[in-house]
């Protein structure tokens, strides 16, 4: 549905905002420096744009690397 859709991008902007507030310079420096052994690069660009259900195991692991709580993820 299109709700779905536009949460998935939202919550991808909002990682993306939290990724820049954590002092990264891009996305891929994070990945580079802290999510790259367990994400791949590809998954991250897919959870950034929107395009893809994320699991909550990758949404924990984003979180252990941004060194918050799955749920500040979540708020949107």
């Amino acid at each position: 549905p299109k709700e779905d859709e536009k949460w998935l991008k939202d919550l991808g902007t909002h990682i993306q905002a939290l990724i820049k507030k954590k002092g990264f310079n891009s996305p891929y420096d994070f990945w580079i420096e802290s999510v790259g052994d367990s994400i791949s690069r590809a998954s991250l660009n897919y959870i950034l744009a929107g395009s893809v259900d994320v699991k909550i195991i990758t949404l924990r692991k984003l979180a252990e690397a941004l060194e918050m709580d799955v749920s500040d993820l979540l708020k949107i």
